[in-house]
């Protein structure tokens, strides 16, 4: 199989967006929100109404005028797949960002990645064409997970897992089971990247092109 190799926050700035066309990187990803209508990328969370954002390093304007949906698009189009991780927060963007893609003649290279799983499984019933997965960011989540598809109260669905929660090689020939894939994120150390991909993770999230640049792209599953 390939590893996807996956430059984080890359389409969360018009500087980087180029990135796309690196060797190392077969997919950039952004922070996608929706604010009336109005889809955009960036790492913070939004503060709406007012025109400010936060993260770790503090208040500052948010980004609504910045990366949108389109620019995106545009940077991956016949270079790199796009990954989306949507975010949401006092509001359902699914309808928006539905809407969005299905005018698209080809959306295979678009993944979308839900912190809210309630919107991934619209967004799959909406975009058959797309995929479309969960976001594991707790051992919690794990458990749901788990937990849902042996009782079948969760449709099988890929997931991206925060690579912290992964401990073996078994455990995510285990996800396999019921996830079409499984990816890993986000991880800049090359030794931990190179056990994750021999662990037999679909994809691999990272801050750093050379972390990417050094994964083996092909590699077999083996617990």
């Amino acid at each position: 199989m390939a590893v996807t190799r996956i430059l984080h926050a890359a389409g969360n700035l018009q500087a980087t967006l180029a990135l796309a066309e690196h060797p190392a990187i077969d997919a950039i990803e952004a922070d996608l929100w929706v604010r009336a209508g109005h889809a955009y990328a960036q790492h913070a969370r939004p503060l709406w109404p007012l025109p400010l954002a936060v993260s770790r390093r503090g208040v500052h304007t948010d980004a609504r005028d910045g990366v949108t949906l389109a620019n995106l698009l545009a940077a991956v189009h016949g270079r790199a797949e796009l990954v989306i991780d949507l975010r949401s927060w006092l509001g359902d963007p699914a309808p928006d960002i539905a809407a969005a893609l299905h005018r698209l003649p080809e959306r295979s290279h678009v993944l979308i990645t839900c912190e809210a799983w309630v919107i991934a499984d619209r967004l799959r019933a909406w975009l058959p064409g797309v995929r479309v997965a969960y976001s594991v960011r707790s051992e919690g989540q794990l458990r749901r997970f788990v937990q849902g598809q042996i009782e079948g109260s969760l449709a099988p669905t890929a997931v991206m897992v925060r690579h912290t929660l992964l401990h073996s090689a078994a455990e995510v020939a285990g996800l396999r089971q019921w996830a079409p894939s499984v990816g890993a994120w986000t991880v800049d150390d090359p030794a931990r990247a190179a056990e994750l991909v021999a662990w037999g993770v679909d994809s691999l999230t990272s801050n750093s092109v050379g972390v990417l640049a050094g994964v083996t792209r092909e590699v077999s599953h083996s617990p």
